[in-house]
């Protein structure tokens, strides 16, 4: 009997990130918002003033990743920006109104998408992903920590 051939765990894992950052592409499109944009503009409405270093480290994003971003949200008209009295180098981000407003209209796509991606699992298998996925990323960090 021939053996059944299986997917390695990474390769499902970016699978199904592909796929849940193509559905959330497909609502944040109407806001002009790419993936890492919606999570920036997340990130600045719940601690707003922090830098764009700060964020970059916080979130482990490039930092002229960050910058291209943060620049698209500006222009259009999510964020604004002020000198930092503190360090007159930087720049502390924060939401405008349409910004505040959008980042409520995100929670509630995140939810609608939380809700397709668990449909037909059970609370008891939702917990078991939940606890394998959180082990699969502590075992990563571990190994990190040891290099």
């Amino acid at each position: 009997m021939r053996k059944k051939k299986t997917e390695p765990v990474d390769k499902l894992i970016d699978d199904l990130a592909r796929e849940k950052n193509r559905l959330l592409s497909f609502y944040l499109d109407s806001y002009s918002l790419g993936n890492g944009q919606y999570q920036i503009l997340t990130h600045i409405a719940w601690d707003e003033g922090q830098s764009q270093e700060f964020i970059a480290k916080k979130r482990n994003i490039d930092k002229s990743a960050i910058g291209k971003s943060v620049k698209r949200l500006i222009e259009n008209g999510y964020i604004y920006k002020t000198r930092d009295e503190n360090d007159k180098r930087a720049f502390c981000l924060f939401c405008t109104e349409k910004g505040r407003e959008t980042v409520e209209m995100i929670g509630h796509i995140i939810f609608d998408v939380d809700q397709l991606l668990t449909k037909g699992f059970s609370q008891e298998e939702m917990d078991v992903f939940k606890n394998i996925t959180k082990r699969m990323s502590q075992n990563i960090r571990d190994f990190l920590l040891v290099k």
